[in-house]
């Protein structure tokens, strides 16, 4: 089934919040201002005002598809036991917040899903092109903060700036999904149109892959680069001369920044002589020990609002960790964390089964998705929640028609 013109308005009022996010916001913003109002505002008029309201009562459940019932009940038992569990040990309200909110953003992917798997495929694409411009706004924002220290590039480390702005999961997708935006574009129909779009996407990819290589972000970087590789040799290889004549241009590139691209590779391996892998390890021991201490912590966590000491940022007691695993295992322990590593590989078939109809998005949103279930506090994120919004709902048009 099309949308209709109200489906068509509630889309575009989502897409132009997804711009206000990146324009104005920040992943982690100090609190919630008129700008993350006007994001909220966006996604309650993509999903009904009743949306929320439905998923957290359970009375979508039963007539959605297994695996979005099967998440949402998971998601809703996870958030009242860690409520629960965080009232009984009286942690703080405003600490509880700071969990209670990141988990009612992994819910919008269940939410979200129904209304975006109605989307035409082109349009669809447009609004994962509006969540890769609120990327780049996000990479402008922090290069205009940076002085647009462009030469500082490959020669020092640059600093992340004050509100974190790269460390947004629509960075690394608008490095991606831009760059393969323009490899399609420039491929496609040769009009002046075309080729301008692949000119500017082209441009917004670099920008964002220069902006992680100036702070050494190693994992967004490498990962980044990867799935542009793939994505970009997956449209030529079909294409000999194209695949050449890119190699070429390429190669000439690489040469012609040689030195820059050297020095980049030696900050990146000097950082990781140094910091290694930012003590993730000793970061999910001291969890470990926290929550070992007695049986029912260690099955149900200690709830929204613990905290930790957390070697990662110098055993100060953060309510964060960086990775989804010891961060669910903290605050909803290994039923919880049962619970959510059975939802993940849940919704990681239904998208194994829908891949073929979305290679280009999947390339896209890899590098972010990983990032944030490994290495990174970004599954926090809104950002993160919307890439996995986009995937589910492009997972629903595919398994479970318009």
């Amino acid at each position: 089934m099309r949308v209709d013109w109200r489906t068509d308005w509630r889309l575009w009022a989502f897409a132009l919040s997804i711009l206000a996010y990146g324009a104005a916001s920040a992943p982690a913003p100090p609190g919630i201002r008129p700008q993350e109002l006007l994001v909220f505002a966006g996604i309650a008029v993509m999903a009904g005002v009743t949306g929320p309201w439905r998923f957290l009562s359970g009375l979508d459940v039963a007539r959605a598809p297994a695996p979005l019932a099967a998440g949402s009940v998971i998601l809703v038992l996870l958030l009242w036991q860690g409520l629960v569990r965080g009232l009984w040990n009286g942690w703080g309200l405003t600490d509880m917040m700071r969990d209670i909110v990141p988990m009612l953003f992994l819910s919008l992917p269940l939410l979200l899903a129904p209304v975006l798997g109605r989307l035409p495929e082109g349009k669809a694409d447009l609004l994962a092109d509006a969540a890769a411009l609120a990327g780049l706004l996000f990479t402008l924002r922090w290069w205009l903060e940076a002085g647009l220290a462009l030469s500082a590039v490959g020669a020092v480390s640059l600093g992340e700036g004050r509100h974190y702005l790269l460390n947004s999961a629509l960075v690394p997708f608008a490095a991606v999904w831009l760059g393969l935006r323009a490899t399609h574009w420039w491929l496609s129909a040769p009009t002046r149109a075309r080729w301008l779009l692949a000119l500017a996407a082209g441009a917004g990819s670099l920008c964002c892959l220069l902006a992680l290589a100036a702070t050494l972000h190693r994992a967004g970087l490498i990962l980044s680069l990867t799935a542009l590789c793939i994505g970009m040799g997956r449209f030529l290889w079909r294409r000999p001369a194209l695949f050449i004549i890119g190699f070429l241009l390429a190669s000439a590139a690489l040469v012609a920044v040689g030195a820059r691209v050297a020095g980049v590779a030696e900050l990146l391996a000097d950082k990781t002589e140094s910091v290694g892998l930012n003590n993730r390890v000793g970061e999910l021991l001291a969890v470990l020990e926290q929550v070992g201490r007695d049986p029912y912590a260690f099955l149900f966590g200690d709830g929204w609002g613990a905290l930790v000491a957390n070697p990662a940022v110098g055993w100060w007691r953060v309510s964060y960790t960086h990775s989804a695993a010891s961060y669910f295992l903290l605050k909803l322990g290994a039923v919880g964390l049962a619970l959510m590593l059975g939802l993940a590989g849940l919704l990681a078939g239904t998208v194994a089964r829908a891949a073929r109809s979305m290679p280009m998005l999947l390339l896209a949103v890899a590098p972010s998705l990983l990032l944030g279930g490994f290495l990174h506090t970004s599954f926090k994120y809104l950002c993160f929640s919307l890439l996995l919004s986009l995937v589910t709902g492009r997972v629903h048009s595919c398994l479970y028609g318009r």
